[in-house]
């Protein structure tokens, strides 16, 4: 099967603290619109404890303990897992459904943690859907909370060098990207559903 004959879906995908996932639950509510949870949480929670010992309050210290995965301790191997989670839930998906994130967000986490460049190596990727359209949720700066030592201020620029990032990752990867600007929850939908609709 080519990717043009792939079920298409939708992807939601932003920063942390963007609003992608009240808006999602509110067109899942109103709209019946179906939609999958991120696969990073997932892979947190198949993980369990061996994700823990990190004060969200303090700077970051990594865990030298072999039974520890984490993102930031193991960015490879957390990868890895969240994209298996991934085409589970890609294999799940039907035609029109909403994914919050997609392949490229554990990649863009991956480069981030190590430091390393848009091109750099990367876990493989088969494409088991196609993207019809990235929403891309803009920062919004009185969402942003302190953590892990950092300011509300230092975590909205953060968050904006996220955003620019994926924006790169999948427009380079031959995805239609839209931005949805700031605005309340239903004002979002509505965007996101008037997006889909006129595809």
């Amino acid at each position: 099967m080519s990717e043009a004959e792939l079920p298409a879906v939708y992807i939601a995908t932003g920063a942390y603290d963007c609003g992608k996932t009240t808006t999602l639950e509110w067109l899942r509510t109103n709209h019946r619109i179906s939609i999958h949870a991120e696969a990073h949480l997932r892979a947190l929670a198949s993980l369990g404890s061996r994700t823990a010992g990190h004060p969200p309050n303090a700077g970051f210290t990594a865990i030298e303990d072999p039974a520890h995965l984490c993102p930031m301790c193991r960015p490879w191997q957390f990868a890895e897992r969240v994209l298996d989670h991934q085409r589970d839930i890609e294999r799940a998906a039907g035609p029109g459904h909403l994914l919050e994130r997609g392949y490229l967000d554990p990649i863009e986490m991956l480069l981030r943690t190590t430091h390393a460049a848009d091109d750099a190596p990367r876990p493989a990727w088969t494409p088991i859907t196609r993207y019809a359209a990235v929403f891309l949720f803009e920062v919004m700066p009185q969402l942003q909370r302190p953590r892990w030592a950092k300011s509300a201020a230092q975590r909205t620029t953060e968050a904006i060098a996220i955003n620019h990032r994926l924006e790169r990752l999948y427009r380079s990867a031959g995805y239609d990207v839209i931005r949805v600007p700031p605005a309340s929850v239903e004002t979002r939908a509505r965007a996101l559903l008037s997006a889909i609709q006129s595809q």
